[in-house]
């Protein structure tokens, strides 16, 4: 087994616990964060831009890195494709969440519910390459 592939399932395991817990944490532990992340960035003089920033290039670094990953682990290019559009999805996603947070100070209840229904979707996604890669 390749190194690109060991690393691909480390990587997946870590996207479907990362997600696993964003699914499973409740709306109002999601609102005591958002709480707790305002009163940091007050804290540390962060301005909007910024915060924006920080997650437009953590969320698309870690998915580029998965994506890549993917593609050195022999996937076929259509299942690369397949998880280069549903990261693109996340981070669409994620910038819309930190954007509405900044700008209303809560996080809206039908947006929680698609952001649990994307924290699931990555789960199958990791749990699909990491079948793929051990079969």
């Amino acid at each position: 087994m390749g190194i690109a592939i060991k690393i691909t399932l480390v990587a997946s395991v870590i996207l479907i616990g990362y997600n696993l817990s964003q699914m499973l944490t409740s709306y109002e532990g999601i609102c005591e964060k958002v709480k707790k992340f305002k009163a940091l960035a007050v804290e540390t003089d962060s301005r909007d831009d910024e915060l924006k920033r920080s997650n437009i290039v953590l969320t698309g670094l870690l998915s580029v890195i998965f994506v890549s990953l993917t593609y050195l682990s022999g996937l076929a290019l259509w299942a690369v494709a397949v998880v280069a559009a549903k990261m693109v999805i996340t981070c669409y996603l994620s910038n819309m969440e930190i954007n509405r947070i900044l700008e209303t100070n809560v996080v809206d209840e039908k947006f929680f519910k698609i952001t649990k229904i994307d924290a699931f979707v990555n789960i199958l996604i990791g749990a699909g390459i990491a079948l793929i890669l051990v079969a």
